[in-house]
């Protein structure tokens, strides 16, 4: 009797005997536990080439249903295709591959998810739409770099290491960025500055920003953060004029210097929310006033949203910054939970 994988390469063997080369619109492949006794892939790699030879449009590889205890789906990726415009990974180790799509000039939808990526750079010049979602382990050493100048819409949200740097990306729509527990840009102990040699404090790049650079042409933003990331806040420091920001959603990562200079920043700003958990990095903090002295009015901000707990002493600060910037209370929104 034959060992499962027999099987497999059997039905894969003969799945492109009887086909041949016909075109394919979409693919999608799920790796094989008992691919062979190895667990290299041999066959699910086999069957991606064939996609490829096949001018598959769309390329979906995942290996959702494989066991804990086997390693996730592992083959050097090298896509080469004049075809391929969308292309979905899941639970794939992405650690050997190269993920410049330099080899795919027609590339428009890439989805990354549960998966390990250790490339120093993710690039494409015709991509689209990029998401980066569902635990996703990246680097903690080095940053990794995103440079996909055509990109329409990002989601970079649940991942482990330290935040991609995002290069300019002057088409940019909508974003979103959520930066969690699994995120390294905090310091341990909370000066940005520690001695620690491995702390993500010391991975902030000296005169040039990671997020906010290349999210400054997006036009809809939500921002979220763990109070303790530092990301932001050193980003804040060089803040870009968002130019084309009509739609902004944060939520409590934010100081009120912070939050000044965003909206300093924001000419054609229309629309905020601003969803609080707490308010204690509003409170006590020096400086604003300083700040509030330059030139500030929301010219175009018509509405703002503010989810909170209770209106508390940094929700009083946050509506004295919105009325000093010319916001009518009529304006402004605030939700708290029914008692």
């Amino acid at each position: 009797m034959f060992p499962r994988y027999k099987h497999f390469e059997q039905l894969v063997k003969l799945v492109i005997h009887l086909r041949g080369e016909s075109p394919l619109v979409t693919c999608k492949i799920d790796a094989y536990p008992d691919d062979d006794p190895e667990h290299t892939f041999t066959n699910t790699k086999l069957l991606i080439d064939y996609a490829l030879v096949c001018k598959a449009e769309e390329l979906v590889v995942r290996a959702a249903n494989i066991r804990y205890d086997i390693p996730m789906f592992d083959v050097p990726l090298n896509l080469i295709s004049q075809h391929l415009k969308t292309l979905h990974l899941e639970r794939v180790n992405l650690d050997h591959s190269d993920l410049k799509f330099s080899g795919c000039p027609v590339l428009e939808d890439l989805s990354i998810q549960l998966c390990s990526i250790r490339a120093g750079e993710i690039s494409s010049m015709s991509l689209k739409h990029l998401s980066i979602t569902n635990i996703c382990y990246l680097r903690h050493d080095v940053r990794i770099r995103i440079c996909a100048p055509g990109l329409i819409s990002l989601q970079l949200d649940d991942f482990e290491g330290l935040t991609p740097c995002l290069e300019n990306m002057p088409l940019l729509e909508t974003a979103y960025v959520g930066l969690g527990d699994g995120c390294y840009d905090f310091c341990r102990d909370g000066q940005a500055d520690c001695n620690y040699p491995y702390c993500g404090c010391h991975f902030y790049p000296v005169n040039n920003g990671v997020l906010l650079g290349g999210l400054s042409n997006v036009v809809k933003l939500e921002l979220i953060a763990v109070p303790k990331m530092f990301i932001d806040k050193w980003d804040l420091e060089g803040c870009p004029i968002f130019c084309k920001l009509r739609t902004l959603l944060l939520n409590e990562w934010f100081t009120t210097i912070g939050l000044v200079c965003i909206l300093q920043h924001s000419p054609l700003l229309e629309m905020l929310t601003l969803r609080l958990g707490n308010t204690e990095s509003l409170t006590g903090e020096m400086g604003v006033q300083e700040m509030i002295r330059k030139s500030f009015v929301c010219a175009h901000l018509k509405v703002v949203n503010i989810e909170c707990k209770e209106v508390d002493e940094g929700i009083h600060k946050i509506l004295k910054i919105l009325r000093i910037g010319g916001i009518l209370r009529d304006h402004i929104c605030i939700k708290t939970p029914a008692p």
